[in-house]
């Protein structure tokens, strides 16, 4: 069962890498040699494992000629790049990771299905690029919602839309910004409100924030 789970993450890997030169250009098909170096592995695992994409529909490969995606092949590694990107917009836009948010979202990404990738979404307010200024993809016309829980309970304060409310439940800070925070009067617990895009903090008053505040400040909303 182990083995059968990391196949089918290796199967991902390379259809989101796919995917990749499918965004510089979606009607050239890859070399393997290409592909192989982007992935950072010998040619001849590569091979293999087009060979077996091929048997199960997800490309189309011609010797000498390359490979391309075919429709069920784009879709796959258009939700992996999707999830990827929004991995990376949480480790390092929310959480400020300093390690390797590449290398971590591409461990974590093979985890996420479809209601973690719409809450996901959510709590990041739908952004449209990553850190990097790469384009998000859209998610999927098929994305499966959960149906009993539809609406995100928590976002980010940048998120927030005129005329909602709630009330701070975690704020992800460095120890140089902390200073600037307790300035603020920001603590866990604290109601805020939005109105005519002002923010009305406890008994605080009106507070504005900037970008970088506004994705370290996590709301948990009223319903």
């Amino acid at each position: 069962m182990g083995s059968g789970h990391f196949s089918f993450e290796a199967e991902e890997e390379y259809l989101e890498a796919l995917y990749e030169f499918w965004e510089n250009d979606d009607q050239a098909p890859v070399r393997t040699k290409d592909l192989a170096d982007s992935l950072q592995i010998k040619d001849a695992s590569v091979t293999g494992m087009i060979q077996k994409l091929s048997e199960k529909k997800l490309v189309s490969y011609e010797k000498y000629k390359g490979v391309k995606l075919t429709k069920s092949g784009l879709k796959i590694g258009r939700q992996m790049k999707r999830r990827h990107r929004l991995l990376e917009c949480l480790l390092i836009d929310i959480m400020g990771f300093k390690g390797d948010a590449h290398e971590a979202a591409c461990r974590m990404e093979h985890a996420i299905n479809d209601e973690l990738e719409i809450a996901l979404s959510e709590l990041l307010g739908n952004p449209k690029t990553d850190p990097s200024g790469c384009p998000i993809p859209p998610a999927e016309d098929d994305l499966k919602r959960n149906k009993i829980n539809h609406h995100g309970d928590v976002v980010v304060l940048n998120s927030m839309e005129n005329g909602q409310s709630g009330e701070i439940c975690a704020i992800f800070t460095e120890v140089e910004a902390s200073e600037e925070i307790k300035k603020m009067g920001l603590k866990i617990g604290m109601k805020i409100v939005k109105n005519n895009e002002v923010y009305s903090i406890g008994n605080n008053g009106s507070i504005e924030f900037n970008s970088f505040f506004g994705n370290k400040i996590l709301i948990k909303m009223n319903s």
